[in-house]
């Protein structure tokens, strides 16, 4: 390792994993035209930090030194009866459930049997009442093997569609000592246990409020009892974007499950989101997906 371009590249690799520890997966170590292992290493460990920053938005950091955690989301879709439709879930083993054991089936019978009480009741009151959503624990058994206890949103579809209800439950996957070791030097953002419980809190807020304006950083501080400075700071660290942003994107994502799966009308859609007019809605969909929703649904509806 004397030669200077061997030990460019080891500076390389540890500047590297620094970067990693602090979260910046957009760093790449400079190549040179040797052709050794070690330049075949930085070839791999540039190839692996740009699927990780592809993949960054899909993690949580907190305490980065020795946790990471990971949010998926179930969808089920329920007709009138609170029998399921349709869905999109991925088992978090990537067991293949079959689908014969989830469509058709009455969502309850995918529940822990003492959550299904609690399911039952709150569904039955939540069909009197005029409430646009709820959000509720559910303990889903998907197999013998599996319990999850995940934060949930059951929200109502407009009348004369295929569905009536939406079941979006939240899994947030946690994995201890993911860096049990890291340079001296790595600075790492860390947070108390009050602040991550307070930005779950702003982000399970958020999820619930898609169809209303988003809020101000100053409402939200107002709303949540903290300041402006630590929701802005915080907020990016875990989502990579601002509430704002994060609400905009969430806003787009349930407009097209709404336009797959369900038949109502883009205005419809439009005002079951919030949109203070169609046009509105429209330009919004387009920044968010190069498209408008009119083709998007085009699109679908021919796949």
């Amino acid at each position: 390792m004397r030669r200077e371009f061997n030990r460019a590249n080891l500076r390389g690799i540890y500047r590297m994993l620094t970067e990693w520890a602090k979260g910046n997966f957009a760093y790449q170590i400079k190549r040179s035209h040797h052709q050794d292992e070690l330049e075949g290493l930085v070839a791999y460990f540039n190839q692996t930090g740009e699927e990780l920053n592809n993949n960054r938005n899909q993690f949580l950091w907190l305490n980065r030194q020795n946790e990471i955690m990971v949010i998926q989301t179930a969808i089920f879709l329920l007709n009138d009866n609170l029998e399921v439709i349709d869905y999109s879930y991925k088992h978090p083993d990537n067991k293949i459930i079959p689908s014969y054991k989830i469509l058709g089936k009455p969502f309850r019978t995918l529940l822990e049997k003492k959550t299904q009480s609690q399911w039952q009741d709150r569904i039955k009151a939540f069909k009197k009442d005029r409430a646009q959503s709820f959000n509720i624990m559910l303990e889903y058994q998907f197999d013998e093997s599996l319990k999850l206890n995940l934060n949930s949103v059951v929200s109502r579809l407009m009348e004369n569609v295929k569905s009536s209800f939406i079941v979006i439950s939240f899994l947030l996957d946690t994995s201890i000592d993911y860096f049990p070791e890291l340079p001296e030097n790595a600075e790492i953002k860390t947070f108390s246990k009050w602040d991550q419980k307070l930005f779950h809190e702003i982000h399970i807020y958020i999820i619930h409020h898609l169809d209303e304006p988003s809020r101000s950083l100053d409402e939200l501080a107002k709303l949540f009892n903290t300041n402006e400075y630590k929701i802005k700071t915080g907020f990016k660290e875990i989502f990579g974007c601002s509430p704002f942003q994060y609400h905009a994107d969430q806003r787009i994502k349930h407009c097209k499950i709404l336009i797959e799966n369900t038949d109502l009308s883009l205005t419809e859609i439009s005002i079951k989101m919030g949109f203070a007019s169609y046009p509105h809605f429209s330009k919004n969909f387009k920044e968010k997906t190069k498209m408008s929703p009119r083709y998007y649904k085009k699109i679908i509806r021919n796949s």
